[in-house]
């Protein structure tokens, strides 16, 4: 058993003491769900010996605390504006207690798991390495195997968790057990001829860095070179290298000067890099493209990160803060998530505060609110009602919803927005959701949560975006296309502000609605839908933020401004 240096004491005491929890001790539940979501079929119990590696994320102490040190940082005119906190500084606030370490590997040695666990060297989530049969007797549950009807993957999992009553309060999550997992916001890839790189060919419907950087205002821009931009891949997505250098080759932007540069992929967790163009994922190739394009010269990693889409965000994010402010990104564009409903609230929360994490520490961080409007099945636990994002609904993330037309935008019809059940509304968008409810009368009211916190927060293309994916050009549609472009704009900004000495933006939503909310330009058209089932389902982009498009799509000279005075 490895441990922490500042752990070890404590934990390795416990081996020869008497242990508090016997294994014969009555459980309680702690989690369950009814069912599996709808794209798992549940086949047969799992194999007993099957191996299993189970993450313990232990309880974090003064969490609302730390919200609002994170929220102080990232709200300009406070005096705590950008300061932005190291990984020693996040854990002398939300460091668990020595207690649940020692509760939970008193737990486990009681059940002759503690010499087959690990504590992180964070010292914030421990990892046991068992078998299903052990885990069951640990979690007092039955694991069996699902499919996904979608992908094929297989994957064993429970559908409750019950443990000792001492253990309540010093864990926040046990995985894999009720989670399912995230999945990729996946775009269609059409194949065709490349077009021409002009706002003025036959062909200008079609999405170009080109016809972005008139659209987004960032044509004519100084050559930038500080910072770091993130891409963050997932589930077995790679992009290639030799596809980027075809797609820059026709579509560069004129006077960028960077049709030469590329990327750097970084692994996390077991991830890969694979250099054949075979490989090629097309989520990963379209948002490699997009942000190389137009972030000018500042380094771009991708970040590929491997294990099962159960943890991914966990292994993203760890992996971040424990890097150095200079090394870690100062955005980070994601085009992955899933209905909120499939994610279990511990699983939710755990992931949101780690984003918090992260935005404290500097990280600007985006995603793409999804591609299915207000939802598709639009049941949730047998009732009509519409199916929020997650993460989505996360206060500490910016969802960035999706619009079509280079000339004119207006709402894509498929772009996802809503209202979390999970999260409440947070303080920095209460005026601007409010005064849309005020306004808003499409009578479906009923089927969606009025309190809880609302998305998208911004907005960006989405449709017809050329790209190249094993050589072959093409194009594709998605709110994947929107979230790495609002986030490379962004850290143009950042680039500036890191030039100039300022610090990178970081958390993003605070400034958004407050200083640069004028500095968006506002969709008043079009709508997003979803929900077959439900008359009148989706909303409708008006004057104002909306939970269409959001405050609106990026302006970068007008957001340089507000940065520059910020």
């Amino acid at each position: 058993m490895f441990v922490s240096s500042s752990a070890a004491p404590a934990i390795l005491a416990l081996a020869g003491a008497a242990l508090a929890l016997p294994s014969t001790v009555p459980k309680r539940l702690f989690e369950s769900v009814d069912a599996a979501p709808p794209a798992w079929a549940k086949n047969e119990a799992a194999a007993k010996d099957e191996a299993i590696e189970l993450r313990i994320q232990l309880a974090h102490q003064n969490m609302p605390q730390f919200h609002q040190m994170a929220l102080d940082i990232a709200t300009p005119g406070h005096e705590k504006y950008g300061k932005h906190m190291s990984l020693e500084e996040i854990d002398a606030v939300i460091a668990p207690k020595e207690e649940s370490k020692q509760v939970v590997f008193e737990w486990l040695g009681n059940h002759s798991l503690a010499d087959s666990a690990v504590l992180t060297p964070r010292g914030n989530i421990v990892v046991v390495s068992t078998t299903v049969g052990e885990a069951e007797k640990l979690l007092g549950t039955e694991y069996h195997s699902y499919t996904n009807a979608e992908t094929g993957e297989k994957a064993s999992r429970a559908l409750s968790v019950s443990i000792p009553e001492a253990v309540f309060g010093h864990i926040e999550t046990v995985q894999p057990t009720t989670f399912f997992g995230f999945r990729e916001i996946k775009p269609t890839f059409t194949p065709h001829d490349p077009v021409r790189n002009d706002t003025n060919a036959p062909q200008a419907s079609y999405t170009t860095p080109t016809v972005l950087s008139t659209l987004y205002n960032f044509k004519s821009i100084s050559t930038l070179t500080k910072g770091k931009m993130g891409i963050a891949g997932f589930i077995k997505q790679w992009p290639s290298k030799s596809d980027l250098s075809t797609f820059l080759k026709t579509y560069a932007i004129s006077g960028f000067g960077n049709s030469g540069q590329t990327y750097t992929c970084t692994t996390v967790n077991s991830g890969q890099c694979p250099a054949s163009p075979a490989s090629a994922g097309t989520e990963a190739n379209l948002d490699v493209q997009y942000a190389r394009a137009i972030t000018s010269d500042i380094p771009n990693e991708f970040y590929s990160v491997g294990g099962n889409n159960n943890q991914i965000y966990e292994y993203l994010s760890e992996y971040l803060l424990g890097l150095s402010a200079a090394e870690r990104p100062n955005v980070i564009s994601v085009s992955y998530g899933g209905d909120e409903s499939s994610v279990t609230k511990s699983v939710a929360t755990t992931t949101c505060n780690q984003f918090s994490q992260l935005g404290a520490a500097g990280v600007s961080i985006l995603f793409a609110s999804g591609d299915s409007g207000v939802g598709s099945g639009c049941t949730i636990s047998g009732k009509k009602a519409y199916q929020p994002d997650f993460p989505g609904g996360c206060p500490w993330v910016t969802m960035v919803g999706g619009t079509t037309g280079t000339g004119t935008e207006k709402a894509w019809v498929d772009g996802g927005g809503g209202f979390s059940n999970y999260f409440d509304r947070p303080t920095w968008q209460s005026t601007q959701v409010q005064a849309w409810l005020s306004k808003n009368k499409d009578g479906n009211t009923q089927y969606y949560n009025t309190a809880g916190r609302a998305y998208p927060d911004v907005a960006a293309a989405a449709t017809y975006f050329e790209i190249v994916v094993g050589g072959r050009t093409g194009a594709v549609d998605g709110t994947s296309c929107a979230a790495p472009t609002f986030a490379s704009v962004i850290e143009l900004i950042n680039s500036g502000r890191l030039a100039a000495g300022k610090s990178a933006l970081g958390f993003l939503n605070p400034w958004l609605y407050g200083n640069a909310s004028n500095a968006l330009t506002d969709i008043t058209s079009g709508s997003i839908g979803g929900c077959a089932a439900i008359s009148g389902a989706g909303f409708t982009a008006i004057a104002g933020w909306d939970p269409a498009t959001g405050l609106g799509t990026p302006n970068y000279q007008k957001l340089l401004q507000v940065s520059n005075a910020t």
